[in-house]
């Protein structure tokens, strides 16, 4: 039978991790594309994503306008080189830009400089939507995965909530390198950080706080407020 964190303990996560969650429900999903750009969790092939390249400029103004961009996304800080003009950077991915659509609060676009790269080839990064308020924190849909191989394209990211959270907002989206690292006690071994992050919340949810000190000592996410 599945567990929900009752409130003190999510009171008691936030001061801990900035955000707590209720019990992990579900595996990944793939940030796909089943026609065009729109990217969701429901196919299996990864999509190409917009190209910011295609640009028009007015010749009596002199403006230059790109002409991928979704009306739904006008409002958004994207970078047309791929260099710069990101929204914002973190030490763990360095600059991006994450944006909310502006019609449907379910869907995000997400641009990333230095796509990560492993021995293998490129790395997923792991997107996991949150609803806030106060201080409680919880996350109402499934994590979706995906790669960010050209950092002049956009990709378009729509989650899919849960039954129960249905007409919850999403206003904060935490996301990580789906790679590898070493967590301490209670861990004491190398977890994929989306492992990881489940592995932290399972044990919150029966009121046991360390393994989510040990994620947030390691570190290894981003967590972005709309």
């Amino acid at each position: 039978m599945k567990k929900h964190i009752p409130t003190l303990v999510l009171l008691v996560a936030t001061t801990i991790f900035a955000t707590s969650c209720d019990s992990p429900r579900t595996a990944r999903s793939i940030i796909s594309s089943q026609s065009g750009n729109s990217l969701t969790g429901n196919g299996t092939t990864t999509g190409s994503g917009i190209d910011l390249g295609g640009t028009t400029t007015d010749n009596t103004t002199g403006t230059t306008t790109n002409t991928n961009i979704p009306s739904d996304a006008s409002h958004c800080k994207f970078s047309t080189d791929g260099v710069n003009g990101f929204e914002s950077t973190s030490t763990h991915l360095g600059s991006y830009t994450l944006c909310q659509s502006s019609t449907d609060k379910n869907s995000f676009y997400m641009q990333v400089k230095t796509p990560p790269v492993g021995s293998s080839g490129d790395v997923s990064i792991c997107f996991i939507p949150h609803t806030t308020s106060g201080s409680n924190s919880i996350y109402v849909g499934n994590p979706m995965c995906g790669t960010f191989s050209d950092p002049k394209t956009v990709k378009k990211i729509t989650f899919v909530k849960y039954t129960q959270y249905s007409s919850a907002l999403i206003n904060s989206v935490m996301f990580f390198k789906d790679t590898s690292y070493y967590y301490s006690s209670p861990y004491n071994r190398s977890m994929m950080t989306l492992d990881a992050y489940k592995t932290c919340m399972n044990a919150l949810a029966y009121n046991n706080a360390y393994y989510c000190q040990a994620f947030k000592t390691v570190g290894q996410y981003v967590l972005k407020s709309f």
